[in-house]
């Protein structure tokens, strides 16, 4: 009988988080049940294995927060679902998630690992509240999962023990993900890709200004922009880009998708022929933390892309040979590493087959699940 891994995660599942999906599906080393405080897009996402507190309490979303600071029904909650399916080991996922679930770990003696993922390396750690959660999270928990040698610096930083720290990249499906050798069509048209919600840390707007500024002189750019801000900062951000649109009057030139799940991504992916992505630090601290998850998909997908040297980016794309990387905010540098594509479509092909490659060697969710199930075994 295979031993069970159960994955605690704050809701199942975000649009954003096709990555934890990711591990859920292909690792068939173990049985995995899902935890959760709420259930969204399992149209998306489907698991049969998931369990929600409010499913379990009958709670409709809107007191379900209230519900459990007042009762305390998480560690209850959780620590029962665990026993009745003979759970072996504890994963949690984001580092605010670990510090929560070490209470169940220590109830039932399981071992845990928790993995470290962005705002939860990069901006909880700005108060001291979670510097001093962090302490305890670093003593109890077992192991340590980061996305790249940078994140791992940072945590070891944060005053997490260096052996407890695992770099393990996010894995993609790339039997999903079709290679397409990038050629500039009949009708001359170049079309550039920006993927990723409307935060900050995503640095759109360099991106759609840069687009802007070069289709000043290349009539024959067209963009597409899948994401969107509807809540708080990232309205903020949507203003911006919307402005510079109206700005630069490029408004025939842009086609601004909102949010699209994965599958449309993929899509969209196979009909353009360059990605930008110049993420940035944000001023409240947030960052990637590692890569985001799209530059991989979208240079396994055979598209040069443009980046920044942030964080782990330059782990994924490899300057020069898969695509470019710039400094951050700089708009020039980006219209530069642009232009010259646009200028030399001759070698999009040989840039896309390096990456692919890159990618297949180093982001294969089949070699990174393997990896994940020794560390698994390990601690069981």
């Amino acid at each position: 009988m295979k031993k069970v891994i159960a994955h605690s995660v704050y809701p199942y599942l975000s649009l954003t988080q096709s990555w934890i999906y990711s591990q859920l599906i292909h690792n068939h080393d173990f049985h995995h049940i899902v935890v959760t405080d709420q259930k969204k897009n399992l149209d998306l996402f489907p698991y049969e294995h998931v369990f929600s507190i409010s499913d379990s309490c009958q709670l409709q979303q809107l007191f379900l927060k209230a519900y459990k600071a007042l009762f305390k029904a998480y560690t209850p909650f959780t620590k029962r679902l665990l026993r009745e399916n003979q759970v072996s080991l504890l994963h949690s996922h984001f580092g605010n998630t670990g510090w929560r679930d070490l209470e169940v770990k220590k109830q039932l003696k399981l071992p845990q690992v928790t993995t470290f993922y962005g705002y939860d390396i990069a901006k909880l750690p700005r108060k001291q509240e979670w510097r001093s959660r962090y302490q305890r999270l670093f003593q109890e928990c077992d192991l340590f999962t980061v996305e790249g040698p940078y994140m791992k610096q940072v945590l070891v930083g944060l005053g997490c023990p260096d052996e407890k720290v695992v770099v393990q990249h996010l894995g993609t499906d790339l039997n999903k993900i079709k290679f397409i050798p990038r050629k500039i069509a009949a009708d001359g048209v170049i079309k550039v890709l920006i993927a990723g919600s409307f935060t900050e840390k995503k640095g759109i707007p360099y991106a759609v200004e840069a687009f802007a500024i070069a289709r000043q002189k290349y009539q024959n750019l067209q963009l597409t922009i899948i994401g969107d801000g509807v809540k708080g900062k990232d309205l903020v951000i949507k203003e911006q880009i919307l402005k510079i649109i109206q700005r630069y009057n490029i408004a025939n030139a842009v086609n601004l998708l909102g949010y699209q799940p994965y599958s449309v991504l993929l899509e969209e992916a196979q009909k353009h022929h360059l990605f930008i992505s110049p993420s940035v630090q944000a001023e409240d601290g947030d960052n990637e933390g590692g890569a985001p998850v799209s530059i991989i998909e979208m240079s396994a997908s055979g598209m040069p892309v443009i980046s920044t040297r942030h964080c782990d980016i330059p782990s994924v794309i490899i300057d020069g040979e898969s695509g470019y990387l710039v400094e951050e905010r700089n708009v020039e540098q980006i219209v530069e590493r642009l232009e010259y594509l646009i200028e030399n479509p001759q070698i999009w092909e040989d840039m896309g087959r390096a990456g692919r490659a890159h990618i297949e060697m180093n982001y294969d969710i089949v070699k990174q699940v393997r990896k994940m199930s020794e560390l698994y075994s390990k601690l069981i």
